[in-house]
């Protein structure tokens, strides 16, 4: 009996070993996809010409976000981070709970939608977080704070949420993008958002796996990179840490996505972030990300943005002297000023023409050249069959 004991221990150790293996292979997939095959786009490089991934040349993006306003929010807090921003010219996105506890709507506080309004006219992007965030009879019934949408079929979600929606756009703030209550999604919410036509959910968080879900197919399909959740139109951008309770680590992340072109989307809560100490935190961290070149945007503006680049179709045309390169838009939305670069040109081409999927001209010059080329591409849906 005691001979057995060392191999049933061994035993143990391997078992060990393997599920350890299982799961770091689960929880790692998505972020070595991002890491070695980088965003999922058309075009991003040849042999003649490479098109930047951002607008005006950025290496990345940045957005800034806050949770939870809602109708008891405390209406000098929202002021002093309003002001705040202002002052540091940083637009982001708020979202918001249209009705919290299903005993707060936002229609019934006038102070609080005026400073959305004031948030809005400075150029911020208010978003849907939810709809009641937890109703008093799920609470009664043991449902968990802020999982809403836990046991909810697809019909009653999709209820609840436009709810929520039509609430805020009756304000005036038709939302673009969600934020599922503590942060808790699945397939069939993402469903429920693109019915309802969502251009955006950001409803993840990093890391996206516990040893509770190690089993289970992984709703982050990326960490740098939005992505079309299980090939979903609308995109889904996974969020990070909040930068006043965890600035270190925050900025080790947000350093890791800039070098990898990512999009680092980075949080704070309401009730957290306008006390002083909190705001001089995040007052650094804005400077540190300013001195790399990321853009701050919001959501819908990365939105609208990425749907956009990821089906940039570039083609390269030689004729004589004559370099032409063709850039297809097959979106609804433009991409402006979109940075190339000419690394070479076919031996013989003297100069360039850059036209657009309709044929329009986008910018024209010689070779060659040195200096990055800035161009807008319109829109050029492909025409109806």
């Amino acid at each position: 009996m005691k001979r057995r004991w060392p191999k049933i221990l061994l035993r143990s150790i391997l078992v060990l070993l393997g599920l350890a293996l299982v799961y770091l292979l689960v929880n790692t997939v998505f972020i070595a996809r991002d890491y070695f095959y980088g965003p999922e786009m058309l075009f991003l490089k040849s042999r003649y010409l490479s098109v930047d991934i951002y607008p005006r040349g950025h290496q990345s993006a940045a957005v800034f976000t806050n949770n939870y306003i809602e109708g008891t929010s405390t209406v000098e807090d929202i002021d002093i981070l309003r002001l705040f921003l202002k002052k540091r010219d940083i637009r982001g996105v708020f979202f918001v709970i249209p009705n919290y506890l299903g005993l707060h709507p936002l229609d019934e506080s006038e102070q609080v939608v005026e400073e959305l309004r004031k948030l809005a006219a400075d150029g911020h992007e208010i978003a849907q977080a939810g709809t009641f965030h937890t109703l008093p009879e799920d609470r009664e019934a043991g449902g968990p704070p802020g999982r809403e949408l836990a046991g909810l079929n697809f019909e009653e979600r999709l209820e609840r949420v436009r709810k929520g929606g039509d609430l805020l756009a009756g304000l005036g703030f038709p939302p673009s993008g969600f934020r599922a209550p503590d942060f808790e999604i699945d397939r069939d919410t993402f469903r429920v958002l693109e019915t309802a036509e969502y251009l955006y959910s950001s409803s993840s968080l990093i890391p996206p796996r516990t040893l509770g879900t190690v089993l289970r197919p992984p709703l982050t399909a990326g960490v740098l990179y939005p992505y079309h959740p299980f090939g979903f139109d609308l995109l889904e951008f996974t969020g990070s840490l909040d930068p006043t309770r965890d600035y270190n680590k925050s900025l080790r992340l947000f350093r890791r996505v800039h070098d990898l072109q990512g999009v680092f989307v980075f949080h704070t809560y309401i009730g957290n972030i306008a006390r002083r100490e909190n705001i001089k935190t995040l007052d650094r961290f804005l400077e540190t990300l300013r001195e790399k070149n990321t853009w701050f945007a919001t959501l819908e503006e990365i939105s609208r943005w990425w749907l956009a680049r990821e089906k940039l179709r570039v083609e390269t045309q030689n004729e004589g002297d004559l370099f032409t390169v063709i850039m297809t838009n097959r979106s609804r939305y433009p991409l402006d000023e979109l940075g190339v670069r000419f690394l070479k040109h076919p031996f013989g081409a003297r100069r360039f023409i850059v036209r657009d999927g309709r044929g329009e001209i986008l910018a024209e010059g010689f070779l060659p050249r040195r200096e990055k080329l800035f161009v807008t591409v319109p829109p050029s849906p492909p025409a109806a069959p």
